[in-house]
């Protein structure tokens, strides 16, 4: 009977490793309807969590931020438009660009599509770029590591860290922009330096921390330059394209001055950017985006980051798979906020590389099969709580 079943696990992981696409697929909708199932079906209690009034779907269209971007979306950050459409709120119109437009741009589109609107766009958008992250992340670790490793990374990517669980499964713009730099990374590997570019110009304008990716890659092409300074000519001409993606901020900041009139608009939001000096004032109970003494978490966080990172310059030191999540890392040490799983997930897929052996241990994944419903059920009592109030879903629509 043991070898019946250990003959069809086998068959199994062989049909699965053929067909990483429909694996990753798979498992990427199993997760989200797991993670959906108590707000799809109106459950009045969930394994143990009994919040019938929170479990409808409308909880999961009104994460933060969504709100938000549904309005950047609908008004296309125009200040008149804001101000009569959304007069109920307490946010100013120049409040809006603290949220960078290519999410909002792609919920405006996907409402176009009949039966749409824009709250059921917004979610659409994530998942779609949610898939498209998983996928991103499962080519890069099949560049570095073999085919079946790859897949385990990506399937233990699909629910943790479980702030990822949850960011993949609301109206978000961080998975789109996980995408966007995985993308641009991986063909930066594959020195396709044209779209490495493009991707880096895209990821300006979903983030305000996309320009760490152009620093870390900057700072990468700068060195090579330097290496090939016998060949000064041809090595420009192989990686202008990586030299001119800081106009990937202007273009966002042109496109402002067009909806508002105000080039520098993004720096008059309010406080939008959460950097401090001295570092580590995510301790600070007295800052405004702190305000909890229960904050032991974040020193695992900053530790475990520490570690993995370690593990990614033994391997792969004064290579941009290092230095753009030491650069990601090193800036939130700088973040005064209680979110800080949330500000770290872009330095995550790589962090995975790093201890690649770790993560893809029959250790590792037996313990994270046996804690996986606290991951889900941590996912779920964060939906049900982190809900932006609204009472009247009209102008939203």
């Amino acid at each position: 009977m043991a070898q019946k079943v250990r003959n069809c696990f086998q068959k199994i992981s062989k049909l699965a490793l053929s067909r990483p696409f429909f694996t990753l697929l798979f498992f990427f909708t199993l997760t989200l309807f797991l993670l959906y199932l108590p707000f799809i079906f109106h459950l009045d209690s969930f394994w143990g969590l009994a919040y019938q009034e929170r479990f409808n779907f409308a909880t999961i269209l009104l994460n933060f931020d969504s709100l938000n971007y549904i309005i950047a979306a609908k008004t296309w950050y125009i200040p008149e438009q804001i101000s009569t459409l959304f007069s109920n709120i307490a946010e100013p119109p120049h409040y809006f660009p603290a949220h960078f437009p290519l999410y909002p741009i792609l919920i405006w589109l996907t409402a176009k599509i009949p039966l749409i609107n824009f709250p059921y766009a917004a979610i659409l958008v994530t998942i779609a770029s949610s898939f498209l992250t998983i996928w991103a992340f499962y080519q890069l670790a099949k560049l570095l590591l073999n085919k079946k490793k790859a897949l385990i990374l990506a399937l233990v990517f699909l629910i943790f860290p479980a702030r990822w669980l949850v960011i993949r499964a609301v109206p978000s713009p961080e998975p789109l922009f996980l995408a966007a730099i995985l993308g641009a990374i991986f063909f930066f590997k594959k020195e396709d330096y044209g779209k490495s570019a493009v991707l880096t110009i895209i990821a300006q304008t979903i983030k305000s921390p996309g320009i760490l990716l152009v620093g870390a890659l900057g700072i990468i092409t700068l060195i090579r330059l330097y290496q090939e300074k016998n060949n000064l000519k041809k090595a420009l001409k192989k990686y202008w394209p990586i030299l001119i993606t800081p106009i990937g901020l202007l273009i966002v900041f042109f496109f402002y001055y067009l909806v508002t009139g105000d080039f520098f608009i993004y720096f008059k939001t309010g406080n939008n950017i959460h950097l401090y000096w001295p570092p580590f004032q995510a301790f600070n109970y007295l800052e405004e985006w702190v305000g909890s003494i229960w904050l032991e978490d974040i020193i695992f966080i900053y530790l475990a980051g520490a570690i993995l990172l370690f593990s990614l310059w033994e391997k792969y030191r004064f290579d941009i798979l290092f230095l753009f999540p030491a650069i990601f890392y090193l800036s939130i040490l700088f973040v005064s906020h209680r979110d800080i799983s949330r500000y770290l997930l872009p330095a995550v897929p790589f962090l995975l590389i790093g201890g690649e052996k770790f993560f893809t241990s029959k250790k590792f994944l037996w313990v994270l099969i046996f804690l996986s419903p606290t991951l889900f059920l941590y996912a779920i009592n964060f939906m049900s709580f982190n809900v932006m109030p609204l009472s009247d879903w009209g102008p939203y629509l």
